[in-house]
């Protein structure tokens, strides 16, 4: 995420950020001690119907994204209404035929996982943010391709180069402080994931906050061209995409790990975590 870190911009970030620790989901929950058991985590509760499992692989605030393969319109679930369908099914659950899942980044405390899917007749490929939070590991984003069986997401070298130029617009809105490029390259209700910093080990918030933040920053005659960045890492995957961003800010390395989604012939970043992956000493 933006992050200049200038003590008037802190204590802004700060105010605005959710770090409350976190209750417990319940008897059943489970801290998971790696991504991976996160990910099986939610794979198990998609085959059992349980909602109690998925409460312990999700982050309760994390809202999936897909884009309708017919209208190409976006779709998005909250956990809360996912919940409701899994207990719906419980009775009569449809486990897949087979799963799979690949680490396509991994540092300190942050994972970008690929999680695929198969059932007779449809196959889903989900691309997930997983970090480690003061419970355990669990998944803070995600969106996906459905796919007819047999059938893999595919990203074009053209797609690349789109999602490319969203991450270099999120690039420039931080330099300038514009919020109006923040929105332009960000789904409304993306969240900011963030762990490892200035002493916080674990927090979040919303892109309308971000935007708050900005403005101020704007409204002062704040810039920051300094702080040089860089992308490390793009995958496509028909109309989601992850990346991998890092930039340098007063000699501290931070990464950012993105979703984005394409929708209306157009990128936007959906889900977010950032932070710095050297725990501290």
């Amino acid at each position: 995420m933006p992050k200049t870190l200038s003590l008037v911009t802190l204590a802004l970030l700060t105010a605005c950020a959710h770090s409350a620790p976190l209750p417990s989901p319940g008897p059943f929950s489970r801290l998971h001690a790696s991504p991976e058991e996160a990910v099986q985590a939610y794979f198990q509760a998609s085959d059992t119907g349980s909602s109690r499992l998925l409460r312990t692989a999700f982050h309760p605030d994390v809202v999936m994204h897909w884009v309708d393969g017919t209208e190409g319109a976006l779709r998005t679930r909250t956990q809360l209404e996912w919940w409701q369908r899994l207990d719906a099914d419980a009775q009569a659950p449809q486990p897949a035929t087979r799963r799979g899942m690949t680490v396509l980044d991994r540092e300190g405390p942050f994972a970008l996982m690929e999680a695929v899917s198969h059932w007779p007749d449809r196959t889903y490929d989900d691309l997930l943010l997983v970090v480690e939070t003061p419970v355990g590991w669990r998944i803070v984003g995600k969106v996906f391709q459905r796919l007819a069986p047999g059938e893999r997401a595919t990203g074009s070298a053209s797609a690349r180069e789109e999602v490319r130029a969203v991450l270099d617009a999120k690039i420039e809105a931080h330099a300038r402080y514009s919020h109006a490029l923040l929105y332009q390259s960000h789904t409304p209700d993306c969240l900011y994931y963030r762990v490892n910093v200035e002493g916080v080990p674990f927090a979040w918030g919303t892109l309308s906050e971000a935007a708050a933040r900005y403005a101020a920053n704007a409204e002062a005659g704040v810039q920051d061209r300094e702080s040089p960045w860089n992308v490390l890492k793009v995958e496509v995957r028909g109309n989601v995409a992850a990346a991998k961003l890092e930039v340098r800010v007063g000699g501290v390395r931070f990464i950012d790990h993105l979703l984005l989604v394409r929708t209306g012939g157009q990128w936007r970043i959906s889900a977010a975590a950032w932070g710095n992956p050297v725990p501290p000493p």
